[in-house]
Parts: structure tokens; C-alpha cells; sequence
């Protein structure tokens, strides 16, 4: 018989199952947890690392930080987030000279320095335009091309751009210098059509009657002579030489025509230089249409006048020459009076301003043949034709200015009765025009400057009497500076 009294603690079986009592079962179950816990390694062995917060730069991605590697690099931000232009961080490594999150007066959008001539268009900078460099649109200053910007682009065709808006000056609004010319040989300049020699010139400005040049020539044995009733401006960047002659007379009246003793045509009046004004008509048909010799034309309040017309005493003829131009008021009157006096001359006013042309000289009176009061006859020999006046002559140079040549602004002579058998009253010359030359150094040492009054029409077939002659114009200004 077995004893069971001392195996009340561990019962064996057959099976060899093993039955434990609530003792043993406590600490089993805690041997056997504590024992699992060995086989598998527990949590202080295990190879994985679970993340914690750690410090930006350390090389370690912590949690919170998007990448770390121990300091900016070209994909991570010192503070540990991804490297993109436009974040706001500038990150050298990245290539960013600078990042402002937005495009800035200092930085581009694409994270470059902004810098006029990148070839990055930055508004915010104020740039309109940003190719690099000139070209047809864009100024290399990153403004746009506009001719006037004071800006000259190659790329967009401009020889000059002095920064104005100004169609006439020493650069277009085209953008185009005006020209240096050198006129040898004869040339013809009009100032009422801006024409060299029939060709417009772009640079003339009829506002002012000027002529823009960036320099100016006329050789020795060359001439401009200069038509037109405008006066005639010369403005030069530059140096001027005046070699040559400049030719800006006014023109000779004409004198009766139609030959023999009827010469039933009066002379014409001669045209004044540029500037200047036009000589009176003769007197009788197809000229004044009167027995008075028409005026010429002046710019003070009274112009050169004509011959009047004279009494013829006992058929002996009688007619008056005009009255020479003056400079800006009147000649005065040839007078009939038994036989006529012939006109006098002009008066020159030095203190006026010397821009002014020269008044016309008059035209003469007729010859009467018939009696008194009879009015005008188809046998009547008709007066000749008045001076025009001088015409202006102003050229002002940045430069110097030489004249070792001839500027002619004198007046025209009265005409005559050449080609007629009678004795008809001569016209009166015209007045001399104005030469302004001014420049920092002007040189006008050998030069001929002509500015005088025109000769008074003397009568050939009168054998010279005095009442039929002409008055002569009076002298014009000169200034040179």
C-alpha cells in the first residue's frame, strides 16, 4: 500500500502529466514569463531603434525634421527642411544666391540675384524687359525700346537717342542724327519747301526755318545760293567752314520791255532773298496798273514806296525813279513835281534786332507823253521794276565757325530803261538783309560779308537825269560772335 500523504505536492500520472498545486502554478506561470521574456530577447535586446525628438543638425532624422544632414546641403535647409527655391530660406549649397519666398526688388523667382542683363524679367525690380542685352525690344537697360528714352539700342536700328521727344533737332524722332554735309560744287536750298536741290530735307524745321546738321562744309569754288521767303537757319553740332559762297542777295528789279519807243510793259519788281521782301512793280501796264510806281514790300509799319507819278509841262516828259528799301521802315517817295524828283534811299536801323530781312525797293513811274490828266496811253513808257531785299543768314555751331569765303545778303538794284527808247522812271534799290554768325569761336578774318542796300535804276535814255533815278536801299546788320 502506497503512501499518499507525501505527495500531496507533486502527483505523478502515468501519462506523465504533471499536476500542480495553486503554489506551484503561480510561480511556474511567473518562471514560465519570465522565461519566455529570455527566449525571445525582450525589449532592451531587440535591433530595432524606435525615434524620439531629437537635435536639428545632429545627422539623425528625428521626428519632426523632414531630413538632417549635419548642416545645409543641396536637398536640406539648416533647419531640416527639404531645399525649395521659393520657401523663403536661401540655401547656398542649393544653388540659391537668395530666396525672399517671392519675387523681389533684390531677388528673382528663380532664387538668382535680381540684376538687370540676367535674362530674368523681374517686375519687382522695375525691369520691363530682360534679355540679356540689347535688342530690338528691350534696352540693355531692361526698359523698353522707345526712341526718346535718351537710350541709343543698335539692335533696334537707333544711330542716336538724345532723350527728347523734339521732331526737329540734331537727332530725329526716328531716332536719326542729322546729317554732317560737305556741299561741294553748286547747290540750291529752298526754304519755303525745306529742298536741297529738290530733295526734302528731314531735318529742316519750317516752324523755325532751321536746318539741323551735325557739321557743315562749303569748299572754295562751291556756292549755296538759298531761295524761298523764309529766313535761312543753320544749327550745327559741330564745326562749320565756309569756304565758298553763300548767296542769299535779294534779286535785281526788272526793267520795261516790249522795245522801240512804245515799250508798253512795265518791270517787275525783284524777288527778296530769304527773308527778305520783294521790290515793287514798275508803274503802267502790266505793272502797278497806275502812273504810280507800286511799293515795295517792307516789315516795319510803312514799306519802301515807290515813284509817284509827275505832271508833264509842255510835253516835256516826266517820271519819278522809286524810292530805295529800307531795313525795316520806309524809303521814301520818288515825288512828281514839273518834271519829278527821284526817290531817295532807305534808312538803316542798327539797334533793331539783326534778324530782319530788307525791304523791297519801289518801283518807278511812268513816262508821260501825253497831256495832263490824260491818264495812262498805250505810248506811255512804263516804270521799271524795284531791288528785293537782302535776305538772313544765321548759323550758330556747338563748334567753331570759319569763313574765309562770301555770305551775300545784300539788296538787289532797281532797274532801268535799257532796251527802251524813252526815259522811264527807274526803281529803287532794295534794302541789305542780316548776317548772324555765332559760334565759341568764330573766325571771320579774309571773309567777305555783304549786307549793303542795293543801287537806285539809273535811266540811260534820260542821259541820267536825277528825277528819273532810282533811291538806293539802305545797308542791313551784321552780328558775329
Amino acid at each position: 500500500m502506497v503512501d499518499t500523504s507525501s505527495t500531496s505536492d507533486h502527483v505523478g500520472t502515468e501519462s506523465g502529466t504533471t499536476v500542480l498545486d495553486a503554489t506551484d502554478a503561480d510561480e511556474t506561470a511567473s518562471g514560465t514569463s519570465s522565461g519566455s521574456e529570455g527566449a525571445t530577447g525582450g525589449t532592451g535586446t531587440s535591433d530595432e531603434t524606435t525615434e524620439g525628438v531629437g537635435t536639428c543638425g545632429d545627422g539623425t532624422v528625428d521626428e519632426g525634421e523632414a531630413c538632417d544632414t549635419a548642416g545645409e546641403s543641396l536637398r536640406c535647409n539648416a533647419d531640416c527642411s527639404v531645399s525649395v527655391c521659393g520657401d523663403g530660406i536661401p540655401n547656398v549649397s542649393a544653388g540659391e544666391a537668395c530666396d525672399d519666398a517671392v519675387e523681389s526688388a533684390r531677388c528673382n523667382a528663380d532664387c538668382s540675384a535680381a540684376e538687370c542683363g540676367d535674362g530674368m524679367l523681374n517686375g519687382a525690380a522695375g525691369e520691363e524687359c530682360d534679355e540679356g542685352r540689347d535688342s530690338s525690344t528691350c534696352d540693355a537697360d531692361c526698359s523698353a525700346v522707345e526712341c526718346g528714352d535718351g537710350t541709343v539700342n543698335a539692335a533696334a536700328l537707333e544711330l542716336c537717342d538724345d532723350g527728347n521727344r523734339l521732331g526737329f533737332d540734331f537727332c530725329s524722332n526716328l531716332c536719326e542724327p542729322a546729317p554732317a554735309l560737305v556741299l561741294d560744287g553748286m547747290h540750291v536750298f529752298d526754304t519755303d519747301l525745306g529742298e536741297l536741290d529738290g530733295l526734302f530735307q528731314t531735318s529742316w524745321d519750317p516752324a523755325t526755318s532751321t536746318w539741323y546738321l551735325t557739321g557743315f562744309e562749303l569748299p572754295a569754288g562751291s556756292s549755296l545760293t538759298v531761295v524761298g521767303t523764309a529766313p535761312f537757319g543753320v544749327m550745327v553740332e559741330g564745326d562749320v567752314v565756309v569756304d565758298g559762297l553763300i548767296d542769299a542777295a535779294g534779286n535785281d528789279g526788272t526793267n520795261p520791255s516790249g522795245g522801240g519807243i512804245e515799250c508798253n510793259s512795265a518791270g517787275d519788281g525783284g524777288l527778296g532773298g530769304p527773308g527778305g521782301f520783294d521790290g515793287g512793280d514798275g508803274a503802267g501796264l502790266g505793272g502797278s496798273g497806275t502812273e504810280v510806281g507800286r511799293p515795295g514790300e517792307g516789315p516795319g509799319m510803312f514799306p519802301a514806296t515807290g515813284g509817284d507819278a509827275s505832271a508833264v509841262i509842255d510835253l516835256v516828259f516826266g517820271a519819278a525813279g522809286g524810292g530805295g528799301g529800307g531795313h525795316l521802315a520806309a524809303g521814301a517817295n520818288g515825288l512828281g513835281n514839273a518834271g519829278g524828283v527821284g526817290g531817295t534811299g532807305g534808312e538803316a536801323h542798327a539797334s533793331l534786332p539783326p534778324l530782319v530781312g530788307g525791304g523791297g525797293g519801289g518801283g518807278g513811274s511812268v513816262e508821260k507823253d501825253g497831256v495832263l490828266g490824260a491818264g495812262l496811253d498805250p505810248l506811255d513808257d512804263e516804270g521799271a521794276g524795284g531791288g528785293g531785299g537782302g535776305g538772313v543768314v544765321a548759323i550758330e555751331a556747338t563748334g567753331s565757325i570759319t569763313v574765309s569765303g562770301t555770305i551775300d545778303a545784300s539788296g538787289g538794284n532797281g532797274g532801268n530803261d535799257a532796251g527802251c527808247e524813252g526815259a522811264t522812271g527807274a526803281g529803287g534799290g532794295g534794302a541789305g538783309g542780316s548776317i548772324q554768325l555765332v559760334s565759341p569761336a568764330t573766325d571771320v578774318v579774309g571773309a567777305s560779308l555783304i549786307f549793303v542796300g542795293g543801287l537806285g535804276g539809273v535811266s540811260i535814255y534820260g542821259g541820267g537825269a536825277a528825277n528819273l533815278r532810282g533811291g538806293n536801299g539802305a545797308s542791313g546788320n551784321v552780328l558775329v560772335i
